[in-house]
């Protein structure tokens, strides 16, 4: 159905999704019965692979509201997964040897992979010996989530390894432990990401998207983005016409979303509140995302808290013509990673659409 408004389990303000806090409560699939099935799973065969792809997402709009009492803020954001992935490996580690991370980017306990496998073996109270290697292809602090994508790649990868049997609670609850964005990778697909990022609800987007995704020599730290959005001049942040304005934006954006027929009806929901303040200490961005419209682009913005820029083309010969323009910037010409509507359970069909909340409990993602 289209989506004409936001309900309370939705909107900026309403509830929390489960797993939005690392303390909540466990749901129906968490006994301790479900738990012991779980933990149980196999020893897998020596020279057993398990390969998960981590696709890189673009934050089609976002939009970014007052600080919660946890100290995120809210957000609403229509998140796509694209073409642009890296490539996780998990093997089975000799006996004792315990979890190993291999990454040109962040080895070892640093890799938010890291994090998700103890993160697991705390909930499950047992250890797994395993080694991952991940191949990495999507740029750092660039804004399309590559750890993050790699965090839950990790996670499916382990599962598939050790053949566990994870209640999606329990999925969830990990993923939202290790960071926002990474609940959002357990399932394939566009979505709106709500609440802190963790409530997720999905969408069907007009296809094809063609996309160009403009990557500066410059590495943002999000939390660096966040305070300088914070430090903007105005109003008190959380003064009640900030909250008031910014669920009212989030109605719109919504509504527009569902409203949208044609790849060009996106251009309306492309927008990044953060934006400016990360323009006004780097002004190439803005030079990008100029760069972009005047290579043909019908929309163009930085992606979550940057450095990427990306622009929406109406094909691929135009895509491909924009990587030209933006020489000597690296860029890259990806595609959008949308399952089909007849092979998507609880999609209507229509274009926009949206579909039953993700903050609820799924089954395992398949193969990506």
């Amino acid at each position: 159905m289209a989506a004409a408004g936001v309900n309370a389990g939705d909107t900026p303000g309403g509830r929390a999704g489960a797993g939005e806090a690392p303390g909540a409560q466990p749901g129906p699939g968490d006994t301790p019965g479900a738990a012991r099935a779980a933990q149980a799973g196999r020893t897998p065969p020596a020279g057993t692979v398990v390969e998960v792809a981590a696709p890189a997402k673009i934050n089609l709009g976002l939009l970014v509201g007052p600080r919660r009492p946890d100290g995120f803020h809210e957000i609403v954001s229509p998140m796509l997964p694209v073409t642009l992935a890296d490539l996780v490996t998990a093997r089975p580690a000799p006996p004792g040897a315990g979890l190993a991370v291999e990454c040109a980017v962040a080895p070892g306990e640093d890799n938010l992979a890291a994090r998700a496998v103890r993160e697991l073996e705390r909930r499950l109270e047992r250890t797994f010996d395993v080694s991952l290697s991940i191949a990495k292809r999507v740029p750092a602090a660039a804004g399309l989530g590559g750890g993050s994508s790699d965090a839950a790649a990790a996670l499916t990868a382990v599962e598939r390894l050790f053949a566990l049997d994870l209640p999606a609670r329990l999925r969830y609850e990990v993923a939202g432990a290790v960071g926002s964005d990474v609940p959002f990778f357990l399932w394939p697909g566009p979505q709106l990401a709500m609440g802190r990022g963790t409530v997720l609800k999905e969408i069907e987007l007009p296809e094809p998207l063609h996309v160009v995704i403009a990557l500066p020599a410059l590495a943002l730290a999000t939390a660096d983005v966040y305070r300088w959005f914070d430090e903007r001049p105005g109003p008190a942040r959380a003064a009640p016409g900030e909250r008031k304005a910014f669920v009212e934006r989030s109605q719109t954006c919504i509504a527009r979303l569902g409203a949208a027929r044609r790849p060009r009806d996106l251009a309306a929901v492309v927008e990044n509140d953060l934006e400016a303040a990360v323009v006004a200490r780097h002004p190439v961005i803005g030079e990008l995302e100029r760069c972009l419209r005047r290579a043909g682009a019908f929309a163009a913005a930085m992606s979550g808290s940057g450095s990427s820029v990306f622009g929406l083309f109406v094909s691929a010969a135009s895509a491909q013509r924009a990587l030209a323009a933006l020489a000597p910037t690296r860029a890259v010409y990806v595609t959008d990673l949308q399952p089909r509507a007849a092979a998507a359970p609880g999609r209507s069909g229509a274009h926009g659409a949206l579909a039953p909340d993700r903050s609820a409990p799924r089954g395992p993602r398949g193969p990506r």
